[in-house]
């Protein structure tokens, strides 16, 4: 972790705790988040379906540890963070996430990353949506308003 010591969460096991965050950092691919009370990754599937399985098998995961995620998806990129929030810091249920969500990825395909930046760096690439946005039959373009409203009304009239 650079250096940079961990806020744990209150009762804790502060030796262990670090122990663990240094050796899921110490691959580059987690990171300790700005604030230093949790972890944080980002994941690349080869498609939007891999990307949600992972995203299920975590959620079902975290309903049995009682833990959440604050996570993003967009199409085939996720990245989570897990921080405790009551009592607030690092603690040994993110440490248990953080594991569980490399395993699964493996398990889902999870692609290297193209981006080696760490996900708390200023130099890390914003995740991107690629052509999931297109949608048949809506003009590629924005739309202003007024034609938003006559596209909604067209669809409704055809249904």
């Amino acid at each position: 972790m650079t250096g940079i010591a961990p806020l744990f969460s209150a009762g804790e096991d502060e030796s262990l705790v670090s122990r663990e965050a240094n050796s899921l950092t110490s691959t580059g691919r987690w990171a300790l988040t700005g604030d230093r009370k949790g972890l944080e990754r980002k994941f690349h599937f080869k498609t939007f379906k891999a990307a949600w399985d992972f995203m299920n098998s975590v959620a079902t995961e975290c309903k049995v540890q009682k833990h959440h995620p604050e996570w993003t998806n967009i199409y085939n990129k996720t990245q989570i963070r897990w921080t405790t929030h009551n009592p607030s810091g690092l603690s040994s249920k993110d440490i248990h996430m953080a594991k569980f969500c490399d395993e699964a990825a493996a398990k889902f395909g999870e692609l290297p990353s193209s981006d080696a930046t760490s996900p708390g760096s200023k130099e890390a690439s914003p995740l991107e949506a690629g052509d999931c946005s297109i949608i048949p039959g809506l003009p590629a373009a924005p739309l202003l308003s007024d034609e938003r409203s006559r596209f909604r009304v067209k669809m409704e009239t055809k249904n």
